[in-house]
């Protein structure tokens, strides 16, 4: 008997061939009908679908291709077991740390954040919450996620490859180091860190409030991913200091007000390069060459305002 399959229409012949020998690969789906695929939107490195197998739904991630150059997936598939465990991101079905490509649980009836949700302090004080609850639930990841090391690979990369990088590159180097300076005499305490907390890697289905997506999860200065955030979403100076005061529960410090500013300047020169880096491994320029400057020039600003030197000066 004909059973219809419905497959979204941009989605390719090779891509739909991919996610059938995937599918038909893992044990757990053994005799599965699908039924639904669908993109899933978000996602620079990897492509992601929505699909339903036996009426149940799953998320399926396709890893972008060079990315096992500069990602520990075994690392990952600990770290997000980890999550899952704390019921912060999603049952994970299934993960291969060879290729990255992943299935989990697509968390039904859920809405995908983006920025404008963040300018809600509803969502800026669970966003909060959730980061404290991980970062001081004493769990270990098998990974350290150090952005000054991050950088420095990045660097290393595109210095093999040849490839050039935005002007003004030299000061942005010379404040990586002041920070690395800082770092080494006063280096930041370390707790699990998501890194990549995108507005679109959070999910409200009403009961729970999810943080998906762990490829970049590793020990980190939680800071990072509270800087992270505020920039995703936009946050002004004074939704900063609401989201800063969610998190820390109280009066508001010089040193966490300049740690914030420090990570967020991390956080944009690391995507900065990373972005050059995905050109160099023949990625479009059209769309990463703009993301990427766009991050170095609002990295570049804190320099230019001072802000930086100031939150270096509170972190000594």
């Amino acid at each position: 008997m004909y059973e219809q399959v419905m497959i979204e229409p941009s989605i390719s012949l090779e891509t739909i061939a991919r996610l059938y020998k995937l599918i038909s690969e893992i044990p757990f789906f053994e005799n599965a009908k699908i039924s639904v695929i669908e993109v899933l939107p978000g996602g620079l490195t990897n492509s992601n679908y929505k699909v339903t197998i036996n009426d149940v739904t799953y998320a399926v991630r396709l890893a972008g291709a060079g990315t096992m150059e500069y990602l520990n997936r075994p690392a990952e598939k600990h770290n997000a077991q980890v999550m899952a465990d704390l019921g912060i991101s999603a049952l994970i079905i299934y993960y291969d740390e060879t290729t990255g490509n992943q299935v989990c649980k697509y968390i039904d009836d859920s809405k995908t954040l983006h920025i404008k949700d963040f300018k809600e302090e509803h969502y800026l004080s669970m966003a909060a919450h959730v980061f404290r609850n991980y970062h001081e639930s004493k769990k270990v990841f098998i990974s350290e996620f150090n952005p000054l090391k991050e950088i420095d690979t990045y660097i290393s990369l595109l210095a093999e490859k040849n490839f050039e990088f935005y002007e003004g590159a030299e000061t942005m180097r010379k404040k990586i180091e002041d920070i690395r300076e800082v770092f080494s005499t006063n280096p930041p305490s370390l707790a699990p860190c998501h890194n990549d907390p995108l507005c679109e890697n959070w999910l409200d289905d009403k009961k729970n409030f999810y943080l998906i997506d762990w490829e970049y999860g590793g020990m980190n200065d939680p800071l990072f991913d509270l800087g992270a955030l505020a920039i995703e979403s936009e946050l002004t100076d004074e939704q900063e200091r609401f989201f800063l005061t969610e998190y820390f529960g109280g009066e508001l410090t010089e040193k966490q007000l300049g740690s914030l500013i420090i990570n967020k300047f991390l956080c944009d020169a690391l995507w900065a390069y990373w972005a050059v880096l995905q050109i160099a491994m023949g990625k479009s320029r059209e769309e990463y060459w703009p993301y990427g400057l766009n991050r170095f020039n609002r990295a570049y600003a804190l320099v230019h305002n001072g802000s930086l030197d100031r939150a270096l000066e509170s972190n000594k």
